[in-house]
């Protein structure tokens, strides 16, 4: 007969003791969610930013009594030895420097969409609105435009001086504020105006600058033929489209109609190694790697690439099956 005896009377020891007693032995795991875990989250965002890529850069050449004439000397590279060849005659050249964008992205939000996953990628392009497929427009459903503003101005925190001092940036608000716009910024007690991300209602970035201009530009819509026609009108020609709807009848729809050959569905960074070599050798495949579903297909002639999580085949027969 054994020498011990297991009581089968429960035995209540206070939340300190028990903490204290998983500590004292290390054979037993330390748990993964403490109090600190809780309320003491560290959270710490790299903070590196990207600049405006640079397309070309112009030299005009002004003089103090004439209008712009451009010298037939060719200006020399050092400026030390410019500076003191050049007499007061001379014409002095001002550098006008034009960027590019990087591959900017349309995304779509629907009312049926993950809000939450779709706010939590816009905010990373509106603090890096210069990032290579960062968002640069957004058309989002009337429905759900009262929600998302609320949940956009909580998220929004200063942008880095990288940015916010940038000439292309600086510009931009010198633009808006001629064009009295209407738009959606960081809370002002504790983001400064002349440094807030920003989306911009009803105005597309042609209004605002030839190239990037480091925000977001914000239009509604109410049905699917809405989104069409929004795109149609839209003079940026964007890389990319991330659409979040459910209903992915709707989202394949948008595909067929719309001119840009990549699309990510309820989803944002994919590697697209996996699609490239039907993609580049214009072929049609369908294929599913580490949950996601990628796709090359023909719409009118055009070869695209579509890519959303498995998740969403599933969830769209589950909902069929309860109708």
């Amino acid at each position: 007969m054994s020498a011990f005896v297991y009581s089968s009377r429960p035995t209540t020891i206070s939340l300190e003791e028990a903490v204290q007693y998983i500590y004292q032995y290390p054979l037993l795991p330390t748990p993964l969610i403490d109090y600190g875990f809780i309320h003491n989250l560290a959270c710490k965002k790299p903070r590196d930013v990207s600049v405006p890529l640079i397309l070309e850069i112009e030299s005009e050449f002004k003089t103090k009594d004439s209008a712009p004439e451009k010298p037939k000397k060719v200006p020399r590279l050092s400026y030390h030895s410019r500076s003191s060849s050049m007499s007061e005659d001379e014409p002095e050249p001002e550098v006008q420097i034009k960027y590019r964008w990087n591959s900017p992205r349309l995304m779509i939000l629907c009312e049926d969409g993950d809000i939450n996953c779709a706010v939590h990628y816009l905010v990373e392009s509106l603090h890096d609105p210069f990032a290579c497929n960062a968002v640069a427009t957004l058309f989002l459903q009337e429905s759900i435009l009262e929600e998302f503003v609320d949940r956009m101005k909580d998220r929004m925190e200063p942008l880095s001086a990288v940015i916010s001092e940038h000439p292309v940036y600086v510009k931009t608000l010198e633009r808006l504020n001629q064009l009295q716009a209407k738009t959606i910024v960081g809370n002002p007690k504790t983001v400064p105006g002349n440094a807030s991300p920003m989306l911009v209602y009803d105005l597309t970035h042609r209004y605002l600058a030839d190239g990037p201009t480091g925000v977001i530009t914000l239009h509604t819509f109410r049905t699917m033929k809405d989104v069409v026609e929004l795109q149609a009108k839209e003079p940026l020609t964007f890389t990319s489209v991330c659409i979040w709807n459910e209903k992915l009848a709707a989202a394949y729809e948008l595909v067929a109609r719309f001119s840009p050959l990549i699309f990510t569905i309820n989803c944002y960074y994919v590697n697209l190694n996996e699609i490239s070599l039907p993609f580049i050798c214009n072929f049609n495949s369908a294929k599913i790697i580490d949950g996601y579903h990628y796709e090359s297909l023909t719409f009118q002639g055009k070869r695209k690439v579509v890519v959303h999580p498995v998740g969403t085949i599933w969830a769209k027969l589950y909902r069929d099956s309860l109708v």
